[in-house]
């Protein structure tokens, strides 16, 4: 049962690390996003295809991420949005992971 036990904490670990990750990518876009770097950059067309889509959807699903005075709200969302997910369901798993 402790191998199972394992993997279930693994696998909380993991998505736990690719959430952390994807939250350091947003903070990454909305930081370049203040200055004026090129578009053609490879590292900004790399922040924007990792991010745009879920901005996007963003926009769509919640109106108030539009613009409040020039402010895109978007990437606000988007970071409390997978603090939630990451404290409620992965917090749950791993807790889950001990109790096996």
């Amino acid at each position: 049962m402790f191998v199972i036990a394992n993997i279930v904490d693994a696998v909380g670990a993991i998505a736990h690390m690719l959430i952390s990750a994807y939250i350091l990518v947003v903070l990454a876009a909305c930081v370049i996003s203040w200055f004026r770097v090129s578009p053609y950059h490879p590292a900004v067309r790399v922040l924007r295809q990792l991010t745009d889509p879920v901005f996007d959807w963003a926009h769509r699903r919640l109106p108030f991420t539009r613009s409040v005075s020039g402010l895109d709200l978007a990437p606000l969302a988007i970071i409390v949005g997978l603090e939630l997910f990451d404290l409620i369901v992965i917090r749950s798993l791993r807790q889950l992971a001990v109790t096996l």
